[in-house]
C-alpha cells in the first residue's frame, strides 16, 4: 500500500526536448556557437598561454646572461675556441627568434609559439650544440625552458585542434544554408522561366493552329484550284521540255559521231580545208554553245558531208544516221525544231510562272507557309529551352534534398544533441 502511494505522489523529472531551429535562425545560431567556441578556446588555453609567455620570458633571460656568463674552466681549449665563436651567432639567432612574440587569438598564438619552439629547437641542436660543454648551467635552463614551452604548446593542441574542427563545422553548415538559399532561389528563376517558356509554347501551338486552319481552308478556295491547274500545265510542259532536251541530246551524239568520222577521212585525204570546216563544227556543237552558229557551220559543211557519203568513204552505220545525213536540210532542220521547241516551252513556262506567282492566293498561300515553317522552328526551340529549365528544376531539387539531408546531422554534430532544422520545401514547379 506504501508502495502505491509512494509511485503514486512520485515526482516525475521533465522530458528534456530536442534543440529546435528555424532556417532563417541558423545563421545567428551558427554565429552564436562560432562565439562560443572562441570563448571556450580561450578559457581552456589561458593557464598554457601564460605559461608559454613565461617560459619564454625565462628563456630570453638566460640568452641575455649567456654573453656575460663565466666559462667553465676545464674544457678543452679547441672546444672553447669553437664555442666562442659559436655562442654570438647563437644568441643572434635566438633573439630574432624570441622577437616574435605570440600574441592575438588562441589560434594565432598557438602557431607562433609553435613556430618559435621549432626554430629554437633548430638553433640549440645546430649552433648550441657546441656551447654544452663552455655554459653547461645556462644551456641546462635553456633546454628547461624549450620543454616547458614544448609541454604548454602540446596542452594547446588538443584544444586548438578541437576548435579549429567545430569552427571548421561552423563554416561547413554555414556554407550549407548559403548553398540551400542560393539553389532555393536559382529553382525559384527556373520555375518562372518554365512557366514563361510553357505559356509561350501554348500561344504558339494556338498561331500555329490557326495558321494551319487558314491554309487548309485557302486551298479549299475556287482561285486556289486554279493556281493547281497552271501548276499542272508547268509540269506538263517540264515534261515535254525533258523529251525536247533528250531528242537534241540524241541528234546532238549521232551528229558529233558522223562528223568525227568526216573529220578523219578528210585528213587522210589531205583535204585540210575540209578537215578544218569539220573541226570547227565539233567545236561549236557543245550544250552551251550559239545554236545559230552551229547551225550555220553545219550547212556549210552538209555538201561536203554528203559527197563524202556518195564516194562510199563515209558510211552510215545506222537508221538515226541515214535519218539525219539523207539529205543537206534534214539534220539543220531537226537542230531548229528542237531550239524552236525549247524556246517556246520556256516563254510559255515563264509567263505560267509568272501568272501563278502574281495570283493573289499563292501569294496568301506562300505567306502562311513561310509563317507555318517560322513558328514551328520557334516552337522547337522554345520547346527546347522548356525541357532545359525541367532538367534544371529536377538538378537543383535533387541537390537541395541532397544537402538538407547534410545540413540537419551536421548541425545535431555540431550542438552535441538532436537538433531539428525546419529547412522548407522548394515551392512547386
Amino acid at each position: 500500500m506504501f508502495r502505491q502511494l509512494r509511485d503514486l505522489f512520485r515526482r516525475t523529472e521533465p522530458r528534456k526536448e530536442g534543440l529546435r531551429l528555424s532556417f532563417e535562425d541558423l545563421p545567428g545560431w551558427l554565429d552564436d556557437r562560432g562565439e562560443d567556441i572562441q570563448s571556450s578556446l580561450s578559457s581552456e588555453t589561458a593557464p598554457s598561454m601564460e605559461a608559454i609567455r613565461g617560459a619564454l620570458d625565462r628563456l630570453g633571460g638566460v640568452i641575455d646572461r649567456m654573453e656575460e656568463a663565466e666559462e667553465a674552466e676545464k674544457v678543452h681549449p679547441r672546444l672553447r675556441d669553437i664555442s666562442k665563436k659559436a655562442l654570438p651567432q647563437f644568441t643572434k639567432s635566438m633573439t630574432q627568434i624570441l622577437s616574435r612574440e605570440p600574441s592575438g587569438d588562441p589560434e594565432a598564438f598557438y602557431a607562433t609559439a609553435a613556430d618559435i619552439l621549432k626554430s629554437a629547437l633548430k638553433t640549440v641542436k645546430g649552433q648550441g650544440k657546441y656551447l654544452s660543454s663552455l655554459y653547461p648551467g645556462e644551456m641546462k635552463e635553456v633546454r628547461a625552458a624549450l620543454k616547458d614551452l614544448g609541454r604548454e604548446i602540446n596542452a594547446m593542441t588538443g584544444a586548438v585542434a578541437r576548435a579549429r574542427g567545430e569552427l571548421q563545422q561552423v563554416e561547413d553548415l554555414r556554407e550549407m544554408h548559403e548553398s540551400l538559399n542560393r539553389i532555393r532561389e536559382e529553382h525559384a528563376a527556373a520555375s518562372v522561366q518554365a512557366r514563361g517558356h510553357s505559356k509561350a509554347l501554348e500561344e504558339m501551338d494556338g498561331d500555329i493552329q490557326k495558321t494551319a486552319k487558314d491554309l487548309t481552308a485557302l486551298r479549299l478556295r475556287p482561285d486556289h484550284a486554279h493556281g493547281e491547274e497552271i501548276q499542272e500545265r508547268i509540269r506538263e510542259l517540264d515534261v515535254r521540255d525533258e523529251e525536247v532536251r533528250r531528242q537534241a541530246a540524241s541528234i546532238r551524239t549521232t551528229a558529233i559521231h558522223v562528223f568525227r568520222k568526216a573529220e578523219r577521212v578528210a585528213t587522210r585525204a589531205g583535204e585540210t580545208a575540209t578537215a578544218a570546216g569539220f573541226d570547227q563544227v565539233l567545236d561549236a556543237y557543245t550544250p552551251d554553245g550559239d545554236a545559230d552558229t552551229l547551225i550555220g557551220l553545219i550547212e556549210s559543211m552538209m555538201p561536203a558531208t554528203l559527197a563524202l557519203i556518195r564516194q562510199g568513204d563515209l558510211a552510215l552505220k545506222n537508221q538515226e544516221e541515214i535519218a539525219l545525213f539523207s539529205d543537206p536540210d534534214t539534220l539543220p532542220s531537226s537542230i531548229r525544231e528542237t531550239l524552236y521547241q525549247r524556246r517556246e516551252i520556256e516563254e510559255q513556262c515563264a509567263a505560267l510562272r509568272e501568272a501563278h506567282a502574281a495570283l493573289p492566293v499563292v501569294i496568301e498561300e506562300e505567306r502562311l507557309i513561310a509563317r507555318l515553317s517560322g513558328l514551328e522552328k520557334e516552337r522547337e526551340a522554345k520547346a527546347a529551352m522548356l525541357d532545359r529549365a525541367y532538367n534544371q528544376q529536377e538538378i537543383l531539387a535533387s541537390s537541395y534534398a541532397e544537402e538538407r539531408e547534410r545540413l540537419r546531422p551536421g548541425v545535431g554534430a555540431l550542438a552535441g544533441e538532436d537538433v531539428e532544422v525546419s529547412v522548407p520545401d522548394l515551392a512547386p514547379p
